[in-house]
């Protein structure tokens, strides 16, 4: 059969006709033994938080592990991405820090791995929950109204589902928000000595609010909310990313930006430098 070229061969087109000689073996590339250096490059192209974020989960998954030969042998792969990253974890744990392992070590980073060190194209999308209470629902449904305009996911949280309220307290948690925002009419409910109530566990709004805060999430108060919410998060603690406004529309372009922002990471606690 004769080989298909740009003349013949009902119009399809190969490359030009080549022979091979001798024996066809197959091999894996030396490169295939090499575990250790994408996960270095991975590593090394996160910020120092998601960095931190990583050694964490480590630290976590390896308190788990009863067997000291299996936490000393994941220390020891671990020495082989990274000595920084051996030592951290083994610190964490009391396990010896294992000596340097720098035969893949590399300085090499690539982009599109972090997700905090650009903001976000757009908010769109994204979800607020709006702390409120049912006592005034007045500035909770604006704040609404403005967000999904911008097509900004917005949750109005109250102590029963009265109109109004998408949501209860009892049935509330921050993991389901990318930001936190309270209302004037709700800032005593984030009291929990004051406002204990039998509609929600104790202190909800207030763990709500503050959790988000904890996660680096944007979080903020319009009106008179705007200074409670600065003191619920604690004086001396960062205040990036926590928006306060008196005009809604303002307040809730201030938020979107901060949706954007996505993680405020100065709130994250750091290990200090190990080498």
């Amino acid at each position: 059969m004769q080989q298909a070229t740009q003349d013949s061969g009902r119009g399809f087109f190969t490359a030009p006709s080549r022979t091979v000689e001798g024996e066809l073996n197959r091999l894996l590339s030396e490169t295939f033994d090499d575990h250790w250096s994408q996960p270095r490059l991975f590593f090394n192209s996160l910020t120092k938080v998601e960095q931190q974020f990583v050694i964490n989960a480590m630290r976590f998954e390896l308190s788990m592990i009863k067997s000291p030969v299996v936490r000393k042998n994941a220390i020891a792969q671990l020495n082989r991405v990274s000595h920084e990253v051996a030592a951290r974890v083994a610190k964490a744990l009391g396990e010896t820090v294992p000596e340097a392992d720098p035969t893949y070590y590399h300085d090499n980073t690539t982009a599109g791995i972090s997700i905090v060190s650009e903001k976000l194209p757009t908010a769109v999308g994204l979800k607020v929950g709006i702390i409120a209470s049912t006592s005034d629902l007045t500035e909770a449904s604006s704040l609404k109204a403005a967000f999904e305009a911008k097509k900004i996911g917005a949750t109005v949280i109250g102590q029963t589902k009265a109109q109004g309220v998408d949501a209860t307290y009892s049935g509330a948690d921050a993991t389901a928000f990318d930001a936190i925002v309270v209302t004037a009419a709700a800032v005593g409910l984030l009291d929990a000595a004051k406002t204990a109530s039998s509609l929600y566990p104790i202190g909800r709004p207030g763990q709500i609010l503050l959790d988000g805060y904890r996660w680096g999430k944007p979080v903020g108060g319009i009106g008179s909310a705007g200074n409670a919410v600065k003191t619920f998060v604690g004086a001396g603690n960062s205040t990036a990313g926590v928006i306060t406004g008196t005009d809604v529309n303002s307040f809730v372009a201030s938020v979107e930006d901060g949706l954007k922002t996505f993680k405020f990471v100065d709130r994250f606690p750091l290990d200090e430098e190990t080498e």
